[in-house]
């Protein structure tokens, strides 16, 4: 099994894939960073104020117009007006939404209650103040759940380049040279389920490092530090949730021996679409069955938002599981190391009676 792990790790090293996959993800971390940059600046607080406060003063002005014109334009006037001041409700209600990944929405709330009321009593400073807020995450493992885990865009990843490269062995017949017993494949297949744990340590620690690095270079700063404990269990229980993600991708290539099948069940369930999907169900069907409600918290899908909900405090976090009312660790290490076991028993007991 060690020398099928080298010659993958060769294959893989000397290969374009593993390379194009790492610029792609390194250049959507950086431009994350870069978003989140330019939203927090004073600059463009200063400009959206401006622009809401030309909102309000047209729609005071049309309104001006349509009640000295009389009864004929009154109602276009109204509605003017009316429109004017949902833009400015729609502007604060979804400010902490626009800086998704701040450690802290309640200031930009409040500036956006405060222009809402009077745009031109806001001060730089005031703008200065909101952007400094906006910038500071309250822990670093606080900023890694939510530029890093919360999207999904690493079980996607990973669950690409695991199903793109186990369909690999089966396009160019490489897997055909391998010993066809039975011991053989249990080693065919073990060397790949730990393949598969190596290429989502390498995306977590190249995505971790450049948003580290892209959030220092931008001025972001945190509250506290965490304790080596919390790291080490934000980073364990990730990397077992992408971990159950990329042996699934990998299983269902194993099954079909189609990389297009690997790559469709990447794309719907490891990025989270599905499960997000059934999650909704599932709450939807409480109201009949609460014990199908509680179910969703065990999804692995709900546990990767729990990972970015929660990354700063997981060990400290209250029981959240309906099920079994444990904290929100030991769900997603309990949920992740189901899900990754199965795959396991289904590579290591089924697969492995099958021909490759």
């Amino acid at each position: 099994m060690f020398n099928l792990l080298k010659s993958d790790m060769y294959r893989l090293v000397h290969g374009k894939m593993l390379w194009v996959v790492t610029a792609i993800v390194v250049a959507a971390s950086v431009f994350v960073v870069a978003m989140m940059h330019a939203v927090s600046s004073p600059e463009f607080l200063s400009m959206t104020a401006s622009a809401v406060d030309m909102t309000v003063t047209a729609g005071d002005d049309e309104g001006a117009r349509g009640a000295a014109s009389g009864d004929e334009t009154e109602g276009p006037a109204a509605a003017s007006v009316a429109a004017a001041a949902e833009a400015v409700e729609d502007v604060a209600e979804n400010a902490a939404e626009a800086e998704k990944g701040a450690a802290s929405g309640s200031a930009s709330a409040e500036l956006w209650a405060s222009v809402a009321e009077d745009p031109q009593a806001l001060s730089e400073a005031d703008f200065e103040g909101v952007s400094r807020e906006m910038r500071t995450f309250t822990t670093p493992a606080d900023m890694l759940g939510d530029s890093v885990v919360s999207g999904g865009m690493l079980t996607l990843i990973v669950a690409l380049v695991a199903a793109l490269f186990c369909a690999q062995d089966f396009t160019t017949r490489f897997a055909r040279n391998l010993v066809m017993d039975r011991r053989g494949r249990v080693r065919y297949y073990g060397e790949k389920i730990v393949l598969v744990g190596v290429l989502a340590a390498f995306f977590l620690a190249v995505v971790s490092l450049t948003s580290v690095a892209s959030f220092a270079v931008a001025g972001f700063t945190y509250e506290a530090a965490n304790s080596l404990t919390d790291l080490l269990a934000f980073f364990g229980l990730t990397w077992l949730v992408i971990f159950a993600y990329g042996c699934s991708a990998a299983v269902i290539v194993w099954i079909s021996r189609s990389a297009g099948a690997g790559v469709a069940w990447a794309i719907v369930v490891c990025s989270g679409f599905l499960g997000a999907a059934v999650g909704q169900v599932l709450l939807s069907l409480a109201v009949v069955a609460p014990w199908l409600g509680a179910l969703e918290p065990w999804l692995l899908s709900s546990c990767v938002q729990d990972l970015g909900a929660f990354a700063g405090a997981l060990l400290g976090t209250p029981a959240a599981a309906p099920l079994t009312m444990v904290p929100v660790a030991v769900q997603v290490l309990i949920a992740g190391a189901v899900a990754a076991g199965l795959c396991g028993a289904l590579a290591l007991g089924v697969l492995r009676k099958r021909d490759l």
